[in-house]
């Protein structure tokens, strides 16, 4: 009995503190269905893992639901509705791991209320309207992001039709006091990054941020660069802002190993030179001089490291820094799933080619 006793208190005691915290963390969103065949937003943004309480008026004349799905199963999903129409069901909700979170359907000046947890991965979640013939028109993007979101004008994950709507809230635009020219690099605060961190826009809307206090790439984002509007108006010590999605983070202690597959090398950063507006770092690993020189993929959303090693004389040990993008290397052979191995010939000048992983989308 005692032993039931305190198990039902921590039991209490626990909900009791994850709904506080939930309560003070809770990002409350209201979306109105409108006539039209709408969503009066169709972008929506919050931080990864935040608690969400989404409330869905119905202030058309037609019954709506709303359902958030899986990156990239918009359409998947609204297929599995149309099956569920053919069999007679009347919420038209389908059971599927792409079904993330559902209101089911409301009628004209109705609401409902739903709380959940946003997802831990950083990402873009579709929401659709699931009644018969609505969901081609009405549906719209939740943003899993810390970042700013790309341009409206610009984001396929809306309907076109709302790309250039007045009624939808916009994004401030960056006010630099000159357009930036693609490509272009800037010696900033970066967030996610050491004191000597170096943002680099390049052509294509791709992204890089790279440390060259740790000489190593941070991470790569996609649809702009960076707001630097609160960096200049403060005190030069307030971070840049990302304008876009981080689509890659290497999560490694250290990407490159030399000679062994387990030590982390001593770096050096030795500078960088620019070529066409691209930079080129130079840095030392240990006693090895290295050149890196990143371009974009073009192809699909993502970067082209270009990398030498002089005076190697033991295998070079590239290690993946985040499991769902794409990797390929002209060089070297993969030894398992996660790491690269490359002859001291072979390092001397290679390729590692970084890019989303389309289907995951």
């Amino acid at each position: 009995m005692l032993l039931r006793a305190i198990l039902s208190f921590l039991v209490i005691f626990f909900s009791t503190l994850l709904t506080a915290f939930a309560q003070t963390d809770t990002v409350r969103i209201t979306l109105k269905a409108i006539s039209g065949l709408q969503y009066d937003q169709v972008r929506l943004s919050v931080p990864p893992a935040v608690w969400v309480e989404l409330t869905l008026m119905n202030t058309d004349e037609m019954p709506h639901n709303w359902i958030m799905t899986q990156p990239g199963t918009r359409e998947d999903v609204v297929g599995m509705s149309l099956e569920l129409a053919k069999q007679g069901s009347t919420d038209y909700v389908p059971e599927s791991d792409k079904v993330l979170q559902a209101i089911p359907l409301i009628l004209p000046e109705e609401k409902y209320t739903i709380s959940f947890q946003a997802p831990q991965q950083e990402g873009i979640y579709p929401y659709v309207c699931t009644y018969p013939g609505h969901g081609a028109v009405m549906y719209g993007a939740m943003y899993v992001t810390n970042n700013q979101l790309p341009p409206l004008a610009t984001d396929e994950n809306v309907p076109a039709s709302r790309r250039d709507d007045e009624n939808v809230a916009e994004e401030k635009p960056p006010k630099h006091p000159y357009p930036d020219i693609l490509p272009a690099m800037y010696r900033t605060f970066m967030p996610n990054c050491g004191p000597a961190g170096i943002a680099v826009g390049l052509l294509g809307d791709i992204s890089y941020c790279w440390d060259a206090g740790q000489c190593r790439l941070r991470y790569v984002w996609k649809g702009g660069f960076i707001d630097l509007e609160q960096h200049w108006s403060g005190k030069g010590k307030e971070l840049a802002e990302i304008v876009g999605m981080v689509f890659y983070r290497d999560s490694t202690e250290f990407p490159f190993r030399v000679g062994e597959d387990q030590e982390i090398p001593t770096v050096e950063f030795l500078g960088y030179e620019m070529k066409n507006r691209y930079p080129t770092f130079k840095y030392r690993l240990n006693d090895v001089e290295v050149t890196e020189r990143i371009v974009p993929a073009f192809e699909t959303p993502g970067i082209k490291r270009m990398l030498t090693f002089s005076g190697l004389d033991q295998p070079l040990w590239f290690i993946k820094g985040q499991d769902d993008v794409l990797y390929y290397s002209n060089q070297g052979e993969w030894e398992d799933e996660k790491t690269l191995r490359l002859s001291p010939e072979e390092a001397q000048e290679f390729i590692i080619t970084i890019t989303e992983n389309m289907s995951e989308i």
